[in-house]
C-alpha cells in the first residue's frame, strides 16, 4: 500500500498522534481532505474559477489617480499626506 509496509504506516500514525494529539488529528484530516477535494475540483475544471463574476472594464470607472507633488508617485486614495514619502498632498 503506497510503497510502505504496515509497520511503517503504524509508526507514521503514532508520530502524528504524538505531535498533534487525539483532539486535533480529526480536524487535521478533515482540513487536508477539503484541500485535496478543492485542488481536484480546480484541476478538473480550471475555467470555473476564472468565470466567477467577471466585471467588464467599462463597468468600473475609477477616478484618475493623483500624484504626490514631492515624490511624484501615484496616490490611490484621498490622502492628506503621501503614503510613500509623507509629504503633504494638494487634497488637504
Amino acid at each position: 500500500m503506497f510503497g510502505y509496509n504496515i509497520t511503517t504506516l503504524i509508526i507514521i500514525l503514532a508520530i502524528a498522534l504524538l505531535l498533534f494529539g487525539p483532539r486535533r488529528l480529526p480536524e487535521l484530516g478533515d482540513s487536508i481532505g477539503k484541500a485535496i477535494r478543492s485542488f481536484k475540483k480546480a484541476h478538473e475544471d480550471p475555467d470555473a474559477a476564472s468565470t466567477k463574476a467577471e466585471i467588464p472594464p467599462s463597468a468600473t470607472t475609477a477616478p484618475p489617480a493623483a500624484t504626490c507633488p514631492q515624490c511624484h508617485k501615484e496616490i490611490g486614495g484621498d490622502f492628506a499626506f503621501c503614503p510613500h514619502c509623507g509629504g503633504k498632498t494638494n487634497k488637504a
